[in-house]
């Protein structure tokens, strides 16, 4: 999961292992001298310290959230703070769906073939369009 996640190596993490042992009867019932007897232990780590490596950290967000915005209008039409603003508020599908979503009460849906997904697609915009 750490490295499905990119964050292996941004946190050093020490733990001490705490082993319990108990010893107990086997089988139902009280225990006798001559009775069976099994030793059952319980493992739990506890952490006793992190650390945060401010370095690789560093590294990882430099890389993340780049966006490349492009347009063919002019400086004076249309300024870089405009555009991004623009691209920001831009229409899009998922939006609508959230809406028709939160009023229809639908399930999850799960579809295995490409033309499903575009016949789904297609009725939803048209369910969101009435």
């Amino acid at each position: 999961m750490i490295k499905d996640h990119r964050v292996d190596g941004l946190l050093s993490v020490a733990w001490e292992k705490q082993v319990e042992q108990t010893t107990q009867y086997v089988g139902r019932g009280r225990g006798a001298v001559h009775r069976e007897k099994r030793v059952v232990q319980k493992t739990r780590y506890h952490i006793t310290h992190i650390a945060r490596q401010e370095e690789t950290i560093a590294d990882h967000c430099q890389r993340l959230g780049w966006q490349a915005f492009v347009t063919n209008a002019e400086q004076k039409r249309l300024s870089l703070q405009d555009a991004v603003l623009c691209y920001r508020n831009a229409y899009r599908v998922e939006r609508i769906f959230h809406r028709l979503k939160s009023r229809v009460h639908i399930a999850p849906l799960f579809v295995k073939l490409n033309e499903h997904i575009e016949g789904l697609t297609y009725l939803l915009t048209l369910g969101v369009r009435v």
